[in-house]
């Protein structure tokens, strides 16, 4: 929205204004100001059928020099003539308020106007405009590849041979966008926009089919800028937001989705247990981007994705019931959902951290990831690709506590109704104490001792429903203490038999054995439909690890007696063939 609103400011700018300069110094070499002023004004009136006019202070021209300043120029729109002509009539359904508080052109050449029917000038430059601009309602209408190529160039106007501007630029302009084409009227301002574009030129042969409005680069730079969610939770602001058509990029500055409350009070505003989020990114930046299709169509379609530094917070206070009925999308089911067209081919992540935090008691549960890096390919809704069975990968790496190196793949395939995917990952070595700040508050259990020199997931095969895949842990001196805060006699008795069955009976030291013997995990987990993905990874994996000391469910059990019956066979059959 921010993007499409910027070029229809842009080119009425660029039509009218430039138009402006023409006509004021064409006229002028002949006439006072006062002739040229009025002359404008009908003119005005006239190209845009009754729906604009023109109001002009003071003009100081210096014929000679070929430089113009007008102070006070306003531009306004006539929004009744516009519903009242826009059934029956084409036009735009954006309608443009210019005030400008100083409107300089530098570097007129006039003769160039009188004798070969060009405007050519070296700066046009305004100061302060305030810019609004009324999307206005109209009846949908496809816009034909003829239509859309015509609407990103300038139009040469009748009588004149080529338009030619080195350097357009608006400085400090308060921009706002009004939108009125729905029941309730929505507003967005930015009290900070520079716009800066180079070597502008209109003639027959250039009509914008490679020079986007007919310009070698239009840089738009948008100032600081917040708003609340839809939800009334959040709120999101940037400090800066960029568009460069040379280059095809756009960035975001401090890009910050923000939570309106505290921990404590968030989930207690809405009712009913979520995540509260605090994600912050020091920039966002969007390379190759196919600007055509964004204007005129709506679509997302870039190179790349780089997200430079990436802070996120993550906290649930499960001591909160529920939303009953709630079931999150998979990543799968989102990407299908969205109404945009989004194509990718690369995301890059670089520096970041996530922090997340559990409660169920006291104090929350934490554990975090940093020095996280990642490159995911193949982000996209596309249907043609989906239907042909594009596999989207996200492959990086992260320090789990900032110590133990993860390193982790998961596979998506988009297109499939079971949202399918695949993951696997390798961590180690750690002191596994380290892991305590988000056991101990979870669980009534701690780490006494324990190195984890590797935990291997070789492959895990996943869907809407059921995950199932093997895990591979390597430690040594493990000892784990089940703690009880009720220490009651009985208590103490009943705590020291669970750690002995724990440590002794259930949890060998070692994992392989001294005698070469591993255990080995088997993960098979059910999803909980109303949680997420995160959890679905996280309770997957730690299915595994309870499998590995011993705590096996009914199903796990299952999938140990075939593989066991798998093996057995398959001796069989070598046997027989050695025979």
């Amino acid at each position: 929205m921010i993007l499409k609103t910027i070029r229809k400011i842009f080119i009425w700018t660029l039509v009218v204004l430039i138009l402006v300069a023409g006509i004021l110094f064409t006229i002028g070499y002949f006439h006072y100001a006062k002739v040229i002023r009025k002359y404008l004004v009908e003119s005005v009136s006239r190209e845009s059928k009754g729906m604009y006019k023109v109001e002009i202070g003071n003009i100081y021209l210096n014929i000679l020099a070929g430089n113009l300043t007008v102070d006070q120029f306003s531009l306004l729109p006539d929004t009744a003539f516009y519903r009242a002509h826009s059934q029956t009539d084409t036009l735009s359904p954006l309608l443009l308020r210019l005030n400008i508080k100083k409107f300089l052109i530098r570097d007129f050449k006039i003769m160039d106007a009188l004798m070969k029917r060009k405007i050519s000038v070296n700066t046009i430059r305004f100061t302060g405009p305030d810019v609004t601009v009324y999307r206005m309602s109209l009846p949908y209408k496809k816009d034909d590849e003829k239509h859309q190529v015509k609407m990103m160039s300038i139009p040469l106007p009748k009588g004149l041979t080529s338009i030619g501007v080195k350097e357009f630029i608006i400085e400090s302009a308060k921009v706002e966008f009004i939108d009125l084409s729905h029941d309730s009227i929505t507003r967005n301002s930015f009290p900070v926009c520079h716009i800066l574009i180079s070597n502008i030129l209109v003639d027959s042969a250039h009509q914008g089919q490679r020079r986007l409005f007919n310009a070698d680069d239009i840089r738009i730079t948008l100032g600081a800028y917040s708003m609340p969610m839809k939800n009334g939770m959040n709120k999101l602001s940037f400090n800066e937001i960029g568009l460069s058509t040379g280059s095809k990029e756009a960035y975001i500055k401090d890009f910050h989705l923000e939570p309106l409350y505290n921990k404590h009070d968030y989930t207690r505003k809405l009712g009913y247990q979520t995540d509260w989020m605090d994600i912050q990114i020091n920039k966002l930046i969007l390379r190759r981007m196919d600007l055509r299709k964004l204007l005129f169509e709506g679509k997302i379609k870039a190179g790349a994705l780089e997200i430079d530094t990436l802070t996120l917070e993550d906290y649930r206070d499960k001591r909160i019931a529920r939303k009953p009925g709630f079931k999150p999308p998979m990543p799968q089911d989102g990407i299908r959902m969205l109404k945009t067209y989004l194509r990718i081919d690369t995301v890059f992540l670089k520096s970041g951290k996530a922090t997340y935090s559990e409660q169920v008691g006291e104090k929350p549960g934490t554990m975090f990831l940093d020095k996280m890096n990642a490159t995911f390919t193949g982000l996209t809704n596309d249907s043609v690709l989906l239907n042909a069975g594009l596999v989207s990968e996200l492959k990086g790496t992260a320090y789990v506590m900032g110590k133990g190196k993860l390193d982790a793949t998961v596979r998506f395939n988009f297109g499939d109704k079971r949202n399918s995917f695949t993951f696997s990952a390798m961590m180690g070595p750690i002191d596994l104490v380290e892991i305590n700040p988000m056991l101990s508050n979870l669980l009534p259990a701690k780490v006494v001792s324990g190195k984890l020199k590797k935990l291997l997931v070789p492959m895990v095969s996943a869907n809407d429903d059921v995950a199932k895949g093997k895990l591979l842990f390597y430690y040594n001196d493990l000892s784990v203490e089940v703690m009880d805060k009720k220490q009651t006699t009985w208590t103490k008795i009943k705590t020291g038999i669970i750690n002995f069955a724990a440590n002794d009976l259930i949890v060998n030291n070692d994992n392989p054995t001294k005698s070469g013997k591993m255990k080995t995990g088997v993960i098979q987990f059910q999803r909980d439909k109303e949680k997420g993905i995160i959890n679905f990874l996280w309770k997957s994996v730690l299915s595994g690890l309870k499998s590995t000391m011993g705590f096996n469910s009914k199903a796990q059990k299952e999938m140990i007696k075939e593989e066991k019956q798998k093996v057995a066979e398959k001796q069989k059959r070598e046997k027989k063939q050695k025979k």
